[in-house]
């Protein structure tokens, strides 16, 4: 295990009491809703009360007046209207999501998935050419788009009208198509730039739906028509890793109690396939075990069975792909174990372990899956890591990062030695010729090394409250409890506790150990995730051991129990 750093989370203290007398809240409490950015009563229990009708109204986005405008044509003068969506998870659920709200409304679309050996990333010209000889007069793409330059203009010259949705940063050169909806465009009036793809989709749902009745505006909250689609919309956010704070969260929030009770039948037959039990159900749950199915379609094979699962109404049929789902997700797993042990062999063999990067290319390596690998390479070595996929002369790599060190940012200053890239802070895609690759590795070391401070490769933990366990009570664990759902911006809450007593370690399933801690007379259990290489400092004699951790529930032949969910350990 990496040495971390343990960095004590200072809270404004006069505010954080006025917090905790005015809620009626512990000072623990308090001082996370102050780390999250809470500086009132009034925002406190905003955030708190994570409501629908808090989100922002969708009309705001740039050019949905136009958008809107152009989809009643289309309806109207009963035109062929296709979804373009993405091969990731959040590309799914964000084509399932408009294709079934269009059939909802009562316009059958069609859609497309591109595959990612043969369309790469993005629009391609290919699709381009047989979406035109199918007839389409409309593309709406979700997801992507923003990058499409040329794609976008090949089709204007076949007559097709393209309107864009995607939330990822958008390039200085811009595409022109009919309309361009992106909260991260730079003209842009929305407040909120982090929503998902899917929650774009939603947006453009929900004012398709506001002017279809006649109405201006589409908020406040969500029409109970478009209620349903927040399974869809919290898959999505979660698979694609995007902060959950502001309005992903209030989405997230309530697709969570949808995703938990299964109306959707895919998802339902997806999580009994998968073994995902509705016990302490959550973003976790999501990110760990369905979104990793989803998302091996687009590795692997076609990511348009997936959207099939998520739109059926047929439970053979359901069944039927859940299956083929899960059997490539343990493809995808086998495929991966094999890459990273291999890409482990070299970085402890081959490669200079004073480098302050990694770089690795293989002809054996699956395009669709290194990027998984990439960040397994990330959180063991913690270094900048670029895994690149060769097929003859040219190579497509995938690519992950530390918090200091801007990946894009990097990737771009070593742009001459690229034919394409694009990513954000902390991952990011390239394609390279083969011939270039020893350029790249040492232009790229080096701006690591003029970037990069030898503190910035020591991972640390933010604790935000120390707390002796006696303090650890179910009513905490409530207060808690409300923060959630937690993810990306909204972190779980990670506690602290001084000198505990371990008793009864063991190493349990892969690479866990399980033990209970006791100070003063009170103890919990505890358990801490692919921590087992602690095992034999821990048995080998009577230890005391400061802990940080994640307060949760354990759950056990109908019992409940509060346990320690342990990040780190000093000895």
């Amino acid at each position: 295990m990496l040495v971390k750093r343990w960095i004590m989370q200072e809270a404004d203290l006069d505010l954080s009491r006025t917090l905790c007398s005015e809620l009626g809240i512990s000072s623990t409490t308090a001082n996370i809703l102050v780390n999250r950015g809470i500086k009132s009563k009034d925002e406190a229990e905003s955030f708190l009360r994570v409501s629908l009708d808090d989100l922002i109204e969708p009309f705001t986005l740039r050019d949905m007046d136009k958008v809107v405008a152009r989809v009643l044509r289309a309806i109207r003068d009963d035109e062929k209207i296709l979804i373009y969506g993405d091969y990731d998870a959040d590309g799914i659920t964000s084509t399932a999501l408009l294709v079934e709200f269009f059939r909802d409304i009562g316009k059958e679309v069609s859609y497309y998935i591109p595959q990612r050996l043969e369309d790469g990333y993005g629009i391609s010209l290919k699709a381009i050419q047989q979406i035109h000889s199918e007839g389409v007069n409309l593309i709406i793409t979700v997801d992507c788009g923003v990058s499409s330059v040329n794609e976008v203009a090949a089709a204007s010259k076949l007559g097709i009208d393209m309107i864009i949705t995607d939330h990822h940063e958008p390039p200085e050169v811009l595409p022109e198509p009919l309309a361009l909806i992106n909260p991260y465009l730079k003209d842009s009036n929305y407040p909120f730039t982090g929503l998902a793809g899917v929650g774009v989709a939603l947006k453009l749902a929900q004012c398709i739906k506001a002017r279809l009745e006649g109405r201006d505006k589409a908020g406040p909250g969500i029409d109970p028509s478009l209620h349903k689609y927040l399974d869809l919309v919290a898959l999505g956010t979660i698979a694609d890793v995007v902060p959950l704070k502001g309005e992903n969260r209030i989405l997230v929030k309530h697709g969570l109690v949808l995703l938990k009770e299964g109306r959707r039948v895919g998802i339902a037959k997806l999580k009994e396939i998968a073994q995902v039990s509705n016990n302490n159900f959550g973003t976790g749950s999501v990110g760990f075990q369905l979104a990793p199915r989803l998302n091996a379609s687009g590795r692997l094979g076609k990511a348009s069975i997936a959207v099939r699962l998520l739109i059926t109404e047929d439970p053979d049929e359901a069944v039927e792909i859940a299956r083929e789902l899960d059997l490539m997700n343990q493809k995808r797993q086998k495929i991966e174990e094999t890459i990273l042990d291999e890409a482990r062999n070299i970085i402890l063999n081959e490669r200079d372990p004073d480098a302050r990067t990694i770089v690795l290319s293989s002809d054996r390596w699956h395009q669709g899956v290194i990027g998984i690998v990439a960040s397994k390479i990330v959180e063991e070595f913690y270094k900048p890591t670029v895994l690149i996929s060769c097929t003859g002369s040219m190579g497509k790599g995938s690519a992950r990062s530390i918090p200091a060190f801007h990946l894009y940012n990097g990737i771009e200053q070593c742009s001459r030695h690229l034919e394409a890239f694009g990513g954000h802070k902390f991952a990011a895609g390239l394609s390279i010729k083969t011939e270039s690759l020893a350029a790249f590795v040492a232009e790229f070391e080096r701006i690591a090394c003029e970037t990069l401070a030898d503190e910035d490769f020591i991972p640390s933990i933010k604790i935000e409250g120390e707390l002796s366990l006696k303090d650890l009570t179910w009513g905490l664990h409530e207060e808690l409890a409300a923060l959630a759902p937690f993810g990306p911006g909204n972190p779980e809450p990670v506690l602290k506790s001084r000198r505990l007593d371990v008793m009864h370690p063991k190493v349990v399933g892969r690479n866990h150990v399980r033990m209970r801690v006791s100070q003063g007379g009170c103890s919990f259990g505890s358990i801490g995730f692919n921590m087992g290489g602690i095992y034999q400092s821990l048995a080998m004699r009577k230890v005391c051991v400061d802990a940080v951790y994640c307060l949760s529930v354990n759950e056990w032949q109908g019992e409940r129990s509060l346990q320690l969910n342990l990040k780190d350990l000093h000895f």
